[in-house]
């Protein structure tokens, strides 16, 4: 059975994308109004009480609304965050309640299954809102069936061969295509918001995130990914018409390639889980076997970094 895959929003004015899995789905990140995510998740047929996790990449202000958090916690919606976010939210009152009620969930570097069954491979990214991550997400239908496999990643300055090697054979990949570096250079904004988002711990631009696909796109089996989907697009240093230009050139024939929006939800997708055949080995610099653990078992692992909420927008567009 498919798996849903939805962006609700993404750009420098709010952040989320719904999975549909077999049970309850899963959001990664929260960036819009109570209200907004509501309206977000009717457009694509799903509702508040469709989720039963949300997964969180970072805390600046258009990854994570802080309101959202009272209704998780009235519904029971469990949070997946590293111990850095759960430093920067402590103060908030819907945090709080989700606390109270043992609904948070500490994840680190290493896999985790999250209440819903997902299991989650963490990307550990280069990003000045803190700690910040990108996942390899796998749902499966069936205890023994095929997994949908997912990659995300966005808000990052830099890649790496380590990133690439949580993303290699994924059916479905989400990478930040920011903005285009020329634009960039010549917008009309503050020098160092420029030198910030052309940064290692910025944003990627279009050429960046397109040698990152390309790479993927190398090492992984023929047929994957089949979808490519375009992130945090900039809306004053991009245009869907560049970002998809070089996407698709980056990702070669026989993918289908769609820019994710800020105003509504798209695109709206249905993952097919495939039966793997044997993988291609990783690189050696990260061949270490990686079990998953239980979301009680992640609670217990801190990472003694900070993460402050900020709590005006990042702007990155």
């Amino acid at each position: 059975m498919a798996v849903q895959f939805a962006v609700l929003a993404s750009g420098s004015r709010g952040n989320s994308t719904y999975i549909g899995g077999p049970g309850a789905g899963l959001l990664i990140d929260i960036g819009l109004s109570t209200r907004a995510l509501d309206g977000r998740l009717k457009a694509v047929g799903a509702s508040w009480s469709m989720i039963g996790a949300v997964l969180l990449t970072h805390t600046h202000s258009d990854h994570i609304d802080p309101a959202p958090l009272a209704e998780m916690a009235r519904r029971g919606i469990s949070l997946h965050c590293h111990s850095g976010h759960q430093e920067a939210l402590a103060d908030h009152p819907g945090f709080q309640e989700l606390e109270r009620a043992g609904r948070v969930h500490v994840y680190d570097d290493e896999p985790f299954l999250t209440t819903t069954a997902a299991r989650v491979d963490p990307i550990r990214l280069s990003h000045d809102g803190g700690p910040t991550y990108g996942f390899h997400i796998e749902v499966c239908h069936a205890r023994r069936g095929p997994a949908a496999r997912i990659g995300y990643l966005a808000d990052t300055g830099r890649w790496s061969e380590l990133m690439v090697d949580r993303l290699v054979d994924v059916d479905l990949l989400a990478v930040e295509f920011n903005h285009d570096a020329e634009m960039q250079r010549s917008a009309p904004r503050p020098a160092h918001l420029i030198a910030r988002n052309l940064g290692d711990r910025g944003h990627l631009s279009n050429n960046q995130a397109g040698e990152l696909v390309r790479r993927v796109v190398a090492r992984s089996r023929p047929d994957r990914p089949r979808d490519l989907v375009l992130l945090h697009l900039s809306e004053q240093c991009n245009t869907p018409e560049l970002a998809l230009e070089a996407a698709r050139s980056a990702a070669g024939e026989g993918r289908h390639v769609h820019a994710a929006r800020q105003g509504e939800p798209h695109p709206r997708l249905m993952v097919e889980p495939r039966r793997s055949t044997p993988s291609r080995p990783r690189s050696s610099t990260h061949a270490r076997p990686r079990r998953p653990r239980s979301p009680a078992l992640a609670m217990g692992s801190l990472f003694d970094q900070d993460s402050p909420l900020d709590p005006t927008p990042v702007e990155t567009s």
